[in-house]
């Protein structure tokens, strides 16, 4: 499965995927700044205290990459399917289940490990910058800090699996458009504020987790299809 993995990494090119990510994160770094000047006096300022301070940069960085994980699945699935070059593919010798488990594993590994990655960048660019211009109004204990990362490791597994709900609609019609709108529209529902930026869908655990058990259902039960509906 490693070599199936590598073999498809080395044939989509995969290490250009780290550049955009990168761009991606200077993205929301941006973004993060121009939240901490603007808002900069309010009252529910959004970097008054660590939890809200990283509540805010795992939002950013889950709807961030919950989109890029619909492209790479248009890219690596869909795009095949509509060009025809999976039907070429399922001739190897290769159980056909195997090689759409490469390419969603793939996915799920390369999402989770910007979300978390981009979470601990961010995380350390706000301690570093609070260091020496303190405007975060709490202490970030060790205790603290261990249960902000369990928290936000969840959350990004979580986050990694409901990125391939969007395979559920690609899949259909073979549509890039619907796997890219299906994932928009999911960043709209679970990176929304309940209540401003102290609560959101996400904080509600059963939510990100019931959608990560949906996204592994969906992503086992393409592989199914595979025998039956989509190869014919």
């Amino acid at each position: 499965m490693l070599k199936l993995i590598f073999l498809e990494m080395r044939k989509h090119r995969f290490a250009r995927n780290f550049g955009y990510a990168a761009i991606a994160n200077v993205g929301i770094l941006l973004f993060l700044i121009m939240i901490g000047v603007v808002d900069w006096g309010a009252e529910d300022y959004a970097f008054i205290t660590y939890p809200l301070s990283f509540m805010l940069i795992d939002t950013f960085a889950r709807a961030t990459f919950i989109i890029f994980g619909g492209a790479l699945i248009s890219k690596l699935i869909i795009s095949e399917y509509s060009n025809k070059t999976m039907n070429v593919m399922f001739t190897y010798p290769i159980k056909r289940h195997k090689i759409i488990a490469a390419k969603l594993i793939i996915v799920f590994a390369f999402t989770f490990f910007m979300i978390m990655f981009t979470n601990l960048l961010m995380g350390a660019i706000l301690l570093t910058t609070d260091h020496f211009y303190p405007f975060i109004t709490d202490e970030l204990t060790g205790n603290q800090a261990l249960q902000l990362l369990i928290k936000y490791t969840i959350s990004s597994l979580s986050a990694a699996a409901m990125a391939l709900i969007p395979l559920l609609f690609g899949m259909r019609k073979h549509s890039v458009t619907a796997t890219m709108v299906s994932s928009i529209f999911l960043v709209l529902v679970v990176c929304s504020g309940v209540n401003g930026p102290s609560v959101s869908i996400n904080s509600i655990i059963v939510i990100p987790l019931t959608l990560g058990a949906i996204g592994l259902w969906i992503a086992s039960l393409s592989m199914v299809r595979l025998e039956t509906k989509d190869v014919n």
